[in-house]
């Protein structure tokens, strides 16, 4: 039963938001497509996997997570994550081809794909520290239970030049074969257990926003306005207490909430009312000043030079 579905990341989210924002001929395009293609390669993987979780008979509650995020010791993110009466199983997706090789010292996934050598980080020191997370955070809330772990191959299109010592590798549906044959106990109510990962789960910590300073990228370079959410023109027109596409003629009240949402992510998390009306594009300052006053989390310096924060949400 899937309980945590599916959710793209903000991390994603901004990727996108900065190719939309910047020129294609920026020096930093090609380097923000391919982040994005990563990012986008790795959440149809997880999709991919859900999928086959949730299409497929699984022992008796037995509860699916999706992007579970963390803190005991340490901060973990875990992909997928399955609670079953008997047991808690880590799923690291890595949505790979080519040829892979899983190296143990250093810890390191090589990829070789079209001439090209590429290093990953060690899916099987990842689960590791998954695995030691989880133990530190059960033992706080008196719980102890078997735990596993396992990579996954979402399509079996890769080459395997040296496997991994320590966790199974299953490709795309040996998923279920390899869960079936874990221990039919009943050692935790797994439903409990799987609403005490949810209550306690974050949005992950994102130290790369805002984006114009992970990438070096000057914040002049992004292009300024609202975003129509039915046609993705920019910039909408702002009208009395609305705004107007003049591509498609549709008028939306709150279209400048994703704007201030993606200067956060790219730009800056606070923000003051000169560049609110600077980046929505705006008349004056009362309006500016309004739009700030209902859309931010709280308000710091006086009045002249006030900056207020933003949120993700």
């Amino acid at each position: 039963m899937l309980i945590k579905p599916f959710q793209t990341s903000n991390y994603k989210i901004a990727l996108e938001s900065l190719r939309k924002r910047l020129s294609p001929r920026h020096e930093k395009i090609l380097k923000i497509e391919e982040e994005l293609s990563l990012q986008e390669a790795g959440e149809n993987g997880e999709k991919h996997v859900l999928t086959i979780l949730t299409e497929n008979q699984l022992p008796k509650n037995t509860f699916i997570l999706h992007n579970v995020t963390i803190g005991s010791i340490i901060n973990i993110q875990i992909d997928i994550m399955l609670i079953s009466p008997g047991w808690c199983l880590i799923l690291e997706v890595k949505n790979l081809n080519g040829e892979l090789t899983f190296m143990n010292n250093p810890p390191q996934l090589i990829c070789v794909k079209e001439d090209r050598k590429l290093i990953y980080r060690s899916p099987e020191a990842q689960i590791d520290q998954y695995l030691f997370g989880l133990t530190r955070f059960f033992e706080q809330h008196q719980l102890k239970m078997p735990m596993y772990g396992a990579i996954v191959l979402p399509y079996a299109n890769a080459i395997i030049d040296k496997p991994p010592s320590k966790y199974p590798l299953l490709m795309g549906r040996g998923i279920i074969n390899h869960i079936w044959t874990l221990p039919k106990k009943d050692i935790i109510q797994s439903k409990q257990v799987a609403e005490l990962m949810i209550r306690h789960t974050k949005e992950p910590s994102w130290n790369h926003f805002p984006l114009t300073e992970h990438y070096n990228i000057d914040p002049k370079d992004i292009l300024r306005g609202v975003e129509c959410p039915n046609c993705g023109a920019i910039p909408m027109k702002r009208l009395k207490r609305t705004w107007l596409c003049e591509k498609c003629n549709k008028m939306d009240m709150h279209a400048h909430v994703k704007a201030l949402r993606e200067y956060y992510m790219l730009i800056d998390k606070t923000i003051s009312t000169k560049e609110a009306m600077d980046f929505l594009i705006l008349r004056n300052r009362f309006e500016a000043t309004r739009i700030l006053k209902a859309n931010s989390k709280e308000r710091t310096g006086n009045t002249r030079n006030s900056r207020y924060d933003l949120a993700l949400e």
